[in-house]
């Protein structure tokens, strides 16, 4: 198959911590089934990735990846993407164009009528949140309308899609992402230490609710002995200090910057709980991969984990907006029996095994072909 990409969940390297590079995980595997793949990675103003020096590139002989600018007038606050020289990028005719995210299928839908090809659009929390806008709705259904199938990136962004735009929930298929295998590989036995250790790994920015964390951990049960490690750093790095501070927490509470994979892997194999109660969440891979190290895994109700993880069989689903039911879940955790526990690490073990990156993009595509025929 021959798949036109647009989107700017693209990071130009992997491991780039501004951009997101589960989008890029797809295509890396497409190439690697035999799939030939064209990459226009559109770059906004106000993105964090800054514009690579060598935008043209090839990831293999089957991936090429072109980072493009658009014209500006910064006077009129005026953007956009000459169609005549988006057009010179595609070196061939694509069987179908997949664009994740509004700002690609906002601009580049036409693509698909002028080359009279299908296209595919990947649904993302984001979407789903613009839509409550009428304007950006409006605009929505005019494309909706000529999109061949909607690739919702979880169950829950699926369920509010379906709310929200009912007339296509037929056109509509699951697109998960991945984890890499060495998380599922090698998997070592937990000690039974003393002091519970609990870990969260995230981006310490507003949504992801680290604060909401602390405060359940103060109103914690004097008899319960714990630690928590907080791993990930951002604009409420501070905020985050000075609440553990407030709370007179600093002998329980450790944080960390940013860490390479393999000790991320050793963080979790260390740790009991994972909990991250945020909201407005795509799909959460960090779920994934503390489930797949056997942690018990604390994610947040209609949620982009929700429908993976299944309240008290595999983990725990707290409502994020609720202070008290955070405490609950993460109490309900700590106090779990041996049997208890080892039957939820093993539930979370056995829903976690087929989430690779290989099986997930296999199944993309697999979808996209049902709705092609």
């Amino acid at each position: 198959m021959k798949i036109l990409l647009i989107t700017q969940l693209f990071p130009f390297k992997k491991g780039i911590k501004e951009t997101s590079g589960a989008i890029r995980e797809f295509a890396e595997e497409w190439g690697k089934m035999g799939h030939l793949v064209k990459v226009l990675r559109p770059h906004f103003s106000y993105e964090k990735e800054p514009f690579p020096d060598n935008p043209n590139f090839h990831i293999s002989n089957n991936i090429e990846v072109n980072f493009i600018k658009p014209f500006r007038i910064p006077l009129l606050k005026l953007i956009w993407y000459s169609r005549k020289k988006t057009e010179q990028f595609i070196s061939f005719k694509p069987d179908i164009i997949i664009c994740h995210l509004y700002n690609s299928y906002f601009t580049f839908h036409w693509l698909a009528e002028k080359l009279n090809i299908p296209l595919i659009i990947g649904i993302h929390i984001s979407d789903i949140k613009i839509s409550n806008n009428k304007f950006h709705r409006w605009h929505q259904n005019l494309i909706f309308k000529k999109s061949s199938a909607f690739a919702c990136r979880s169950y829950s962004v699926n369920k509010l899609f379906q709310k929200q735009f009912p007339k296509f929930k037929r056109k509509t298929f699951i697109a998960l992402s991945g984890i890499p295998e060495e998380f599922l590989n090698n998997r070592v036995k937990k000690k039974n230490n003393k002091k519970i250790r609990i870990i969260s790994i995230s981006s310490l920015i507003k949504r992801k609710q680290i604060d909401k964390v602390l405060l359940a951990l103060f109103n914690l049960p004097e008899n319960i002995d714990w630690e928590y490690i907080i791993i990930g750093s951002g604009p409420k790095q501070q905020n985050l200090k000075s609440l553990i501070k407030k709370l007179n927490l600093t002998d329980n509470v450790k944080m960390f910057a940013h860490k390479p994979r393999k000790n991320i892997i050793k963080e979790l194999d260390q740790s009991d709980i994972f909990i991250l109660p945020s909201y407005h969440e795509t799909l959460g891979l960090v779920y994934l991969e503390a489930m797949a190290r056997g942690c018990i895994t604390i994610g947040s109700i209609n949620s982009g984990v929700d429908g993976i993880i299944i309240d008290k069989e595999n983990g725990f689903l707290c409502d994020p907006y609720n202070n008290q039911s955070i405490r609950d879940k993460l109490i309900m955790a700590l106090s779990l029996d041996n049997n208890e526990k080892v039957k939820i690490i093993n539930n979370a073990k056995e829903t976690v095994s087929s989430f690779t990156i290989k099986k997930k993009s296999e199944e993309y595509i697999e979808n996209i072909s049902k709705f092609l025929k």
